[in-house]
């Protein structure tokens, strides 16, 4: 895939609320194994959030180190359609003391100092206000995403 430099993210929805603190991924191919799960950082006010092609390769990097058995590909050979949607911090908040066994990977010691901070940036968002569906979206084609959300 020939990523962009930068992928901008808007989250539409029909109020004038305060769209901040969602956090958005992308489910991308690659290879033929497990799929890897990219995430913006989280939106602010406007409902925007941008996510560098550095961020992004840091993060494929970090699902390698997690488990090279259940990945396979590299961002260059990776599909460029991808699966944009909500994330769901279910798993996470059932699972605490799991998510939170693993030491910090490489391009995450970048950004955060502790796995526990990690973690709770991930689980403390506003994701529970809104739905939506998934939406597909090609990253050679286009780099500005929106995805359009329900209020619950």
């Amino acid at each position: 895939m020939n990523l962009p430099e930068d992928i901008e993210l808007k989250i539409d929805a029909d109020s004038n609320k305060d769209l901040s603190g969602v956090i958005v991924q992308m489910k991308v191919k690659a290879g033929r194994k497990n799929p890897y799960f990219i995430y913006f950082p989280k939106t602010g006010p406007d409902g925007v959030a941008r996510l560098s092609k550095k961020e992004f390769v840091g993060q494929f990097k970090d699902h390698w180190e997690m488990g090279l058995m259940d990945y396979n590909g590299t961002p260059e050979d990776a599909d460029p359609g991808v699966e944009v949607a909500l994330f769901g911090p279910s798993w996470l908040i059932e699972n605490k003391k799991l998510a939170l066994a693993w030491p910090l990977l490489e391009h995450e010691k970048q950004r955060w100092a502790s796995r526990e901070q990690q973690y709770n940036y991930m689980v403390n968002n506003n994701n529970n206000h809104y739905s939506c569906d998934t939406i597909s979206v090609n990253l050679e084609k286009i780099q500005n995403i929106v995805l359009r959300v329900n209020e619950l």
